[in-house]
């Protein structure tokens, strides 16, 4: 299970991101029962990097996506 987020420029920094993203995760683990879920974010999206680790997400490993590096971030039940 992967999980993304995206808002526009205007609402950065007012934890819209976190706040629908956590209702996700809750989404995940409680109704579909899903032992893990992922972040895909590109290295230099330090925001994104942000979110994930505010939700408790945690660094997994670093691989390429269509010629893009990406970071893994994971979060378990």
């Amino acid at each position: 299970m992967e999980i993304g987020w995206n808002t526009y420029r205007a609402f950065w920094g007012q934890g819209i991101a976190i706040e629908a993203a956590a209702a996700v995760l809750d989404h995940v683990f409680d109704v579909r029962r899903e032992p893990k879920v992922r972040a895909l974010i590109t290295a230099a999206n330090v925001s994104s990097r942000r979110v994930a680790e505010r939700l408790g997400m945690t660094y997994e490993m670093e691989t390429e996506l269509h010629g893009k590096v990406i970071q893994s971030y994971m979060r378990e039940r």
